[in-house]
């Protein structure tokens, strides 16, 4: 059976059960008739770039099969330029390493799908939530577009959710240290 390959961030990454965080990635084995199919690589702390240098993309696309699939999301972290070890340019950098996880995934005759983070829960004093992820967003549905490329727009259904449920009420749903 193909399996579903999860590279991504800590919004996606499994966490240790004896902690209330979870990743997106933790409730998609709930979903799957075989839980076994999903191979979730996510990192907390991790971009494009850190996921590449670091070697994790080389050892997923050695593994690869045909009729694999590769769920890429990041954004998160690619967005601080002020650490050189993660941050990436939105119009380039970013964009180039997309492409690389795309390019590789196909050569191996896997199918690669974008995803753009999740919605941050940030609320004006008005009640209108706020985006925070910069150009990301925007960059990954452009390099969706130009490869075409499945799309997971995570940002603009958790955006639109948080903005349903509202500032207060949406608070339930987040950790409170």
């Amino acid at each position: 059976a193909p399996l579903v390959y999860l590279v991504g961030d800590s919004t996606m990454a499994t966490k240790p059960l004896d902690l209330p965080e979870r990743g997106w990635g933790m409730a998609l084995n709930g979903l799957m008739k075989d839980p076994a199919m999903i191979q979730n690589h996510a990192v907390n702390g991790r971009s494009t770039k850190s996921f590449i240098n670091e070697g994790r993309w080389a050892r997923i696309v050695a593994a690869l099969q045909p009729g694999d699939f590769v769920v890429i999301q990041f954004g998160h972290n690619d967005e601080k330029i002020d650490k050189p070890g993660v941050g990436t340019d939105a119009a380039t950098t970013f964009r180039d390493n997309l492409r690389r996880f795309i390019r590789e995934t196909r050569a191996k005759h896997a199918t690669p799908l974008l995803a753009t983070p999740v919605a941050r829960r940030k609320f004006d004093p008005a009640g209108k939530l706020q985006p925070t992820h910069g150009a990301y967003p925007d960059a990954i549905r452009a390099v969706a577009a130009e490869e075409k490329v499945g799309l997971l727009d995570l940002e603009a259904a958790t955006s639109k959710w948080l903005q349903e449920v509202g500032d207060e009420p949406s608070r339930k749903f987040f950790m409170w240290i």
